[in-house]
């Protein structure tokens, strides 16, 4: 007997569509529960309540990268670590480390940076602003009136460094020339200007920055353990107070700059003002350039600084090398003259030589936290929304697929090739991979290529003894320094 729908009554009407939105949402859960579930890295290390794996990290005396590269050896080149609140994955190999550096974001719940920095500046900004800011650094990276204005300035530099190392009675040692040389490289850039090596307010400047990147730097602990900041409130006040200190300095400088703007503009900051009377540009506050001033001095001169210490130790290494490349400065620029940057064309195999030391001993193993900013594939694991990730940026330059015998110093493989242009995208990553690499390597290759060669044109790089230079390394808060680079002498030419 055929039973009408209008007939039944209201209970059972409704007692049959509940039945069936019972049956289909049981279906629906069904399938979900049973879908294929997300594979993640693998879990590495046993993570203990609250710490996670920051004990074993700390108990390894060589740093991170050396404590990060052996757990790789066990767990592969895509794995987790529980450190403190945070889930790091960590990314080793060319390929997987492509995939994962288009993951543009920055975590936004890093303790210190939240707390100081408030996700302002280059480096913590994300999404538009980070790219209005990338750009504006990149122009001004490569703009003629600035990189010619920079070039007169660090001739200056240049000659007060030659005469502090010439000077035995000096008190300065080869560290604090490098590192006042690579400051005011920066502020030349910057602002326009360098400063004498006994300036107070240089000293202040300088100084102040160092404390603000020390207690702001990403390995702090208080970043894995935010309940430390509790205890941290003298060091988080002291690293607000310097912030609020270089905002004043760097304020009063663009409201000087403001009053009196060069045509053409000869440093970043006339630049920015430049754009930003002609209506550009757009999203970027001024707190954005101030805090990007600090990102530049803090990240550039300790990034300079390491960068040039490796330089010296391998050309000790290799001093067949190292001759090669003084005789060529001679026969090309000669000794009175200074060499600029656009001698990198003249001088090709001393330009190859600096390349090959980035590729052997650059002191950036790790970029700075990226996030993923949606769920996505690295390898064969997926990786959710949010996860912090660390992209390792030694491992390709030492990778067999890329280089022929990689641990053979060789500068010859790169006479006569367009980084950029030639070789494989990721297999060379001194300034890290992806499209957050490193904004200032236009400005470091300008630092790296002159300071060396000029270097190179009056010195011999040596040792104070004739015993072996060990190149024994350990990691700080901004990478991999050596531990004897107080051996290190230059002996004029």
């Amino acid at each position: 007997m055929e039973i009408s729908w209008s007939k039944l009554s209201d209970f059972w009407r409704i007692t049959v569509a509940a039945a069936i939105a019972s049956v289909c949402a049981y279906t629906y859960s069904m399938l979900k529960f049973f879908r294929k579930r997300p594979k993640l890295p693998p879990k590495a290390l046993y993570a203990f309540p609250t710490v996670g794996s920051l004990p074993s990290l700390i108990l390894d005396k060589q740093g991170l990268h050396h404590f990060a590269s052996e757990v790789r050896k066990t767990s592969g080149d895509i794995f987790r670590i529980q450190l403190g609140v945070h889930e790091v994955v960590f990314v080793f190999g060319q390929k997987f480390v492509q995939e994962a550096a288009v993951a543009l974001g920055r975590p936004s719940n890093i303790c210190i940076p939240h707390k100081i920095i408030k996700e302002k500046g280059i480096i913590w900004n994300q999404g538009e602003c980070w790219r209005e800011l990338r750009s504006l650094l990149k122009a001004a990276q490569e703009d003629a009136y600035i990189v010619s204005a920079l070039q007169r300035h660090f001739t200056t530099e240049l000659e007060e460094f030659r005469t502090h190392v010439k000077n035995e009675s000096s008190p300065l040692d080869l560290e604090f020339l490098i590192t006042q040389t690579s400051f005011n490289f920066i502020s030349s850039f910057l602002l326009g200007k360098r400063y004498n090596y006994d300036d107070p307010d240089m000293i202040e400047i300088r100084d102040r920055l160092t404390e603000l990147g020390d207690s702001t730097a990403t390995a702090n602990v208080e970043n894995f353990l935010p309940f430390l900041a509790m205890f941290s409130g003298s060091k988080l006040r002291k690293a607000a107070d310097n912030k609020d200190f270089l905002f004043k300095k760097f304020r009063e400088m663009m409201q000087e700059k403001s009053e009196s703007l060069a045509d053409p503009p000869t440093d970043f900051l006339q630049f920015y003002l430049s754009r930003s009377t002609k209506g550009a540009p757009g999203v970027i506050t001024e707190i954005d350039v101030l805090q990007t001033l600090i990102d530049m001095f803090a990240a550039g001169k300790d990034n300079l600084l390491l960068s040039t210490k490796w330089m010296l130790m391998a050309l000790v290494k290799y001093p067949d090398v190292q001759a090669n490349c003084r005789s060529e400065i001679q026969q090309v620029i000669g000794q009175g003259q200074t060499l600029m940057s656009e001698d990198r064309s003249r001088t090709p195999y001393t330009s190859a030589t600096i390349k090959e030391i980035q590729r052997m001993y650059s002191p950036v193993p790790f970029t700075i936290f990226h996030c993923a900013e949606e769920e996505m594939t690295v390898g064969n694991y997926d990786i959710p929304k949010d996860t912090v990730m660390m992209l390792e940026c030694k491992a390709p330059g030492m990778d067999k697929e890329f280089w022929a015998d990689p641990q053979v110093f060789n500068p010859n493989r790169f006479l006569d090739v367009d980084v950029d242009r030639q070789l494989p995208e990721g297999c060379f990553t001194p300034y890290g991979p992806g499209p957050r690499y490193c904004i200032g390597k236009y400005m470091a290759e300008i630092f790296l290529y002159t300071f060396v060669a000029n270097v190179l044109q009056h010195f011999e790089v040596t040792t104070a003894t004739d015993g072996e230079l060990s190149f024994s390394n350990k990691f700080n808060k901004f990478g991999l320094t050596p531990e004897h680079f107080d051996e290190i002498v230059l002996k004029s030419v």
